[in-house]
């Protein structure tokens, strides 16, 4: 704000000696008093005008003390001081200071105003650099201008006050951020001049001892710093969903096209920004340096790859830099292609690639088909990073393996540190290994190595943070619902750790050192560096103080461990060279029934003791409102003990222990399942159609057990109503799928569910089929 008269109440101020003189010769010897900014303790990042008033604020009595104070909190008036209008005499007694920002009087000129009364500024006004603000206190009087008394000769009102600013905001915008942000929003670049374009990618040129060169990005402010990458995620993220459509903008492609072949070695710099230590920097640094993977692909320097995968190998550990590679490696392996928003769904309808809403929006816009199908394929640069990450998997794995064991001998901010790193590890590790990362199996074999070397680490000891990583990494591998199920031999290192997990239940108490209750009253507990602390407040005990998601996972992960070994030990049964009447092999079925049986009482007493479950509670109810709240999971845990139910039941019943097959009860557990859903068919309608659980496989698996022993079914349903209530639900399931298949509605084959309901309602009927 820029004020008319401004009254002098400061002793170290001094009134001008004489009027400024009125002409444009710069040599004068009239005195002047002009102070430097560290002399008045102004803070230089203070602007030298501020133009905008807010509408409460009335022009004509704009004093000190009721806008000064309000809006600027006693921050000085800076003025100029050289060539001044012919009416500006009155300004004699004015104290004036040094501005941080000087505009010049060949500036100055270009400010002309318009037959409307406006004014309008040359496209070359620019903010004074921070050497120029420097400098600018040693200029002499002639090098500046009366800003004030010129605004206030013209006139200018408060709106157009606001129209200056804001076309100077727009010019003096010294590294091209914001326009260049402000056009990429739009998601077309083709309006933009070619120097906007370029301008955030060339940098910003400052001297340096005399010489004049271009900043680096780590000399950047951090404000800028994170605007910088900021406009560069926006830039792969519009590249990624145009490439998705079929076309993108042709400036956008150049751009691209330009950081891909480093024009403006970029890809180093935002590497070496680890070394500024910021962590939200590190954050949005390695999304870029991911998303910018994505779209090179493997036109990449390897030396950029080299210098992330040694920050995971460094002797020393440094826990930012390890994080940092952490993020880049996990982001592109996990990536998958882009899905379509329900909001976009109109616009690929009948394959159509560009929508008429696109079309509409961008009319100028000149873009590049991309019709290839191979365009969008990620699995080169994936195959790229796994393999630079396998070369130096074991050493990684001994270098987290010892942050673990160690854990309690650092101190300090650094365990924060290091516990980010150990559950980065771990969630690159599930990423890895996951069925949803597209990876061929030859390239993931080498990461099944050395898991039971973490089933070891499992105790008291270990924060509930790193268990639970580590059991979402464990029940990835042992991904039964999705993969493990439908295979017929198993591969060694799966069954490896199932059999490794079943023994630690069994004889090392592995469920008793699972820390699923947390302290009463309230803790902060520290998940990582970027989250910080979260509080969790609890009244009194019970179950309010228990960690279910830790129970779930734990659970789960020792069901699929006992579905496994079952099915593990059926396929060597069904070996041609076992006879029927081999004791031994017999001899060793009822060794293994013995340990399931002994693991699932474990279970069963340890869920119920921590969820305050009734003794005489059926285990198939306790699973069922143990999951309730996690449909995969549900879902995942019942197919498991269906699996194990009919494993351990195809041999004679005498040789199968009653209580186990009482205990499991999968049919139970169906009902249990209907009673969470309301009975109601529409659910179970839309677990079919989705593929977010498994639930197709259960319920195949389930009709054919109905059907091939229809009287356990009848016993597991209880009485004669909860038959009529769970065959209710399944003829109203079946007279659903059968109008969608009639309509070829359904998306797949679900022929053989169809064939299977019928079945079942024959067989309620009392009917016969064949």
């Amino acid at each position: 704000m820029v004020q008319k008269q401004r009254i002098s109440n400061m002793t170290s101020e001094q009134p001008l000696k004489k009027k400024l003189r009125r002409g444009t010769d710069s040599e004068t010897d009239e005195p002047d008093f002009i102070h430097s900014l560290s002399e008045s303790n102004v803070n230089t990042e203070l602007q030298a005008l501020h133009l905008s008033l807010p509408p409460s604020v009335n022009e004509d009595d704009i004093t000190k003390n009721n806008v000064n104070l309000q809006l600027h909190s006693e921050v000085p008036v800076y003025r100029t001081c050289e060539n001044v209008e012919e009416n500006s005499d009155n300004s004699e007694n004015l104290p004036i200071k040094a501005a941080p920002d000087i505009i010049t009087s060949s500036q100055l000129q270009s400010i002309v105003p318009h037959q409307n009364g406006t004014l309008k500024l040359s496209s070359q006004l620019i903010r004074a650099t921070n050497h120029d603000r420097v400098s600018a206190t040693h200029h002499s009087p002639s090098d500046s201008q009366v800003i004030s008394e010129y605004v206030q000769q013209h006139l200018i009102t408060h709106e157009r006050l606001g129209e200056i600013q804001h076309i100077t905001n727009e010019e003096i915008d010294e590294y091209g951020l914001d326009n260049f942000q402000r056009h990429l929003i739009s998601q077309c670049l083709c309006g933009v001049s070619e120097a906007i374009l370029r301008k955030p990618f060339e940098g910003k040129q400052i001297n340096d001892c005399g010489e004049v060169r271009t900043a680096m990005l780590s000399e950047w402010s951090t404000k800028k710093v994170l605007q910088f990458l900021s406009n560069l995620q926006l830039l792969f993220d519009v590249y990624l969903k145009q490439n998705n459509k079929g076309y993108i903008c042709s400036r956008i492609v150049t751009i691209c096209d330009a950081i891909i072949c480093n024009e403006y070695n970029l890809i180093e710099q935002i590497i070496s920004l680890c070394e500024l230590r910021n962590q939200y920097i590190n954050f949005l640094a390695a999304k870029v340096l991911s998303s910018f993977l994505i779209i090179a692909k493997t036109n990449i320097n390897n030396e950029w790859l080299e210098s992330i995968m040694n920050f995971l190998t460094m002797e020393n550990i440094d826990y930012m830099k390890m994080k940092f590679a952490l993020e880049v490696v996990k982001r592109v392996v996990e990536w998958k292609d882009i899905e379509i928003h329900v909001l976009e769904e109109s616009e690929y309808r009948d394959g159509a690639g560009t929508s008429s809403q696109e079309v509409t929006a961008n009319v100028d816009c000149t873009t590049v088909p991309f019709s290839d199908p191979e365009s969008y394929d990620t699995s080169a640069i994936k195959g790229l990073i796994i393999k630079s990450l396998e070369s130096r998997w074991p050493e990684l794995i001994h270098k987290i393996r010892g942050l673990i064991l160690h854990s309690s001998s650092i101190t300090g901010v650094s365990v924060v540190h290091a516990q980010a790193c150990v559950l980065g590890f771990l969630a690159l590790w599930e990423s890895t290994i996951s069925v949803k990362a597209n990876l061929s199996v030859i390239d993931t074999k080498p990461f099944y190595a050395h898991l039971e070397l973490f089933v070891g680490l499992l105790g008291a000891r270990l924060s509930a943070v790193v268990w639970k990583q580590l059991l979402s990494l464990f029940n990835e591998v042992l991904c039964y619902g999705s993969t493990l199920a439908l295979q017929d031999v198993l591969p060694d290192d799966t069954c490896q750790l199932a059999h490794l997990i079943v023994r630690y239940v069994k004889d090392y108490r592995l469920l008793d050192s699972l820390p699923f209750r947390r302290n009463e009253g309230g803790t902060a507990t520290v998940v990582n560096s970027f989250v910080g602390a979260v509080h969790c407040a609890h009244s009194g005990g019970g179950s309010s103080n228990v960690d279910k998601t830790l129970l779930q996972k734990m659970v789960l992960l020792v069901l699929k461990s006992v579905a496994i070994t079952v099915k593990e030990t059926r396929s060597d049964s069904s070996d041609s060279s076992v006879g029927s009447d081999d004791s031994d092999f017999h001899q060793d079925m009822q060794l293994i029934e013995r340990s399931i049986r002994d693991v699932l009482r474990k279970v069963e007493t340890f869920v119920k003791n921590g969820l305050d479950f009734h003794p005489e509670t059926p285990f198939a109810k306790v699973l069922v409102r143990l999951f309730e709240d996690q449909d995969d999971y549900m879902i995942e845990s019942m197919v498991c003990t269906l699996d194990v139910t009919v494993g351990i039941s195809f041999r004679r019943r005498d040789a199968v222990f009653p209580d186990l097959l009482g205990m499991l009860d999968p049919v139970r557990s169906f009902c249990e399942f209907l009673a969470a859903v309301g009975h109601d068919p529409d659910v179970l309608l839309d677990y079919l159609v989705s593929n977010e659980t498994c639930f197709l496989l259960y319920l195949l698996r389930l009709l054919k057990h109905a059907k091939r022993d229809w009287p356990r079914f009848v016993s597991g349903c209880g009485d004669s109503s909860g038959l009529d209530d769970t065959m209710t639900v399944l003829i109203r399931l079946k007279t659903q799928i059968g109008r969608l298949v009639s309509k070829e509605l359904f998306p797949y084959n679900i022929t053989p569910v169809l064939r299977l309901l019928e079945n079942c309602e024959n067989l309620y009927e009392g009917n016969e089929f064949s």
